[in-house]
């Protein structure tokens, strides 16, 4: 046998003609889940003249699994804890509440102002929390870098702390029905499969001819309409200034509760096969169409306040869920008026909490004297009652 070769017949024989009688698994859970602290005039605390500031988030827990009952806290030490170096700011993670101790470990992130996750620091390894621990980053970022004016991380003078949480549950051995399966085609279908439903429902809705439509929708046209795939100017119709978008109703009905009962019952809408929305802008209409076909909005700080009211109307409760945090989290002293008229009026009792709170908190006179405040708030008298009480109460 001449160098460089291999006599095959050496090599061991793979066969998989091998029978089983039995097979067990065992299967360990790890389950995720996130909260959001934002804290209002960040800089403050840095000019606090006490030397070490202590704050804490309120508590907070996973929405659904076995950990559901335990509740969570962030704590924040603006210009570090004891024993941190100097300029760094301190995070950390506290078990509050639960029977059992929980293995876990943490992701800390600064979410800035265009949204994007910053300064991300994470537990190398999983780590057992008794009831009471805390564990976090002592020299968690540098806080002087926070309010240079050329850095992002602060939007409105609002520190936004965001962590990811993973828990680890104890394992579990049970009998499970032998499958085959090659290894090298163990690729997470689930993941790839919804990347797919949402580019294809996406193209459904943007490309899609009005033909292969069975419903269309009538929207008034915006000063600054830009029209697209999924938007038809009606130049030829009775009304010019329409829009019509083209849509399919079995989608429709199966994501809002709202267009369910109309297509259900003998409507108007269901025998015309027409919807016409005058409430409503266009831009509205078409980011709430982007959400019902791909459960995402690309811009929706776009015109947050009249998407919230949309995704109240048409029971979109996730939509509503993100329009409320987007809304928590642009309230200022110009927009904190109209945010609390349309808390109230839909009745979001933490979104209406968080507003009052913030004019409470120092902004009263200035947000008394905005135009917003007298064309959404002073023409209400319960409402400009509740603000005084709130401030009674500071």
């Amino acid at each position: 046998m001449s160098a460089g070769t291999t006599n095959t017949n050496l090599l061991p024989i793979m066969r998989n003609d091998y029978s089983l009688d039995s097979v067990c698994c065992t299967k360990r859970t790890l389950q995720t889940f996130s909260h959001m602290w934002i804290v209002e005039n960040f800089s403050s605390y840095l000019q606090d003249p006490e030397p070490i500031i202590c704050l804490s988030s309120s508590p907070f827990s996973p929405v659904v699994g076995a950990s559901a009952l335990t509740q969570w806290r962030l704590v924040c030490y603006p210009k570090g804890n004891y024993g941190a170096a100097s300029n760094y700011m301190s995070i950390f993670l506290e078990y509050i509440k639960g029977e059992r101790d929980i293995k876990a470990k943490a992701e800390y992130s600064l979410v800035n102002r265009k949204c994007e996750l910053t300064e991300m620091r994470k537990d190398a390894q999983f780590s057992v929390y008794k009831c009471g621990n805390t564990r976090g980053f002592i020299n968690y970022v540098k806080y002087d870098t926070l309010t240079l004016l050329e850095n992002d991380t602060l939007d409105d003078d609002k520190l936004k702390i965001y962590v990811r949480i993973t828990i680890m549950d104890d394992a579990i051995t049970e009998d499970t029905k032998y499958q085959e399966y090659d290894d090298t085609e163990c690729i997470n279908f689930t993941t790839r499969g919804l990347e797919g439903l949402v580019r294809d429902f996406s193209q459904l809705l943007l490309h899609s001819p009005p033909k292969m439509s069975d419903i269309k929708i009538l929207a008034r046209v915006s000063p600054s309409q830009n029209s697209n795939g999924i938007i038809e100017i009606n130049h030829h119709d009775s009304n010019p200034s329409k829009v019509t978008f083209h849509v399919h109703k079995l989608i429709l009905a199966a994501r809002s509760p709202v267009f369910a009962a109309m297509f259900s019952n003998s409507t108007l809408e269901s025998t015309t096969n027409i919807i016409e929305i005058n409430d409503l802008r266009s831009e509205t209409i078409q980011s709430m169409l982007e959400y019902i076909y791909t459960g995402k909005v690309n811009d929706i700080k776009n015109s947050t306040v009249e998407l919230y009211r949309c995704a109240d109307k048409y029971q979109l409760e996730d939509l509503r869920l993100q329009a409320e945090m987007a809304l928590m989290s642009s309230i200022s002293v110009e927009t904190s008026a109209e945010i609390l008229l349309l808390a109230d009026q839909h009745h979001s009792k933490e979104l209406k909490s968080r507003v009052i709170q913030f004019i409470v908190n120092g902004n009263l006179k200035a947000i008394t004297q905005t135009e917003g405040w007298h064309k959404y708030v002073a023409c209400i008298p319960d409402l400009v009652t509740e603000v005084i009480q709130a401030t009674t109460h500071e």
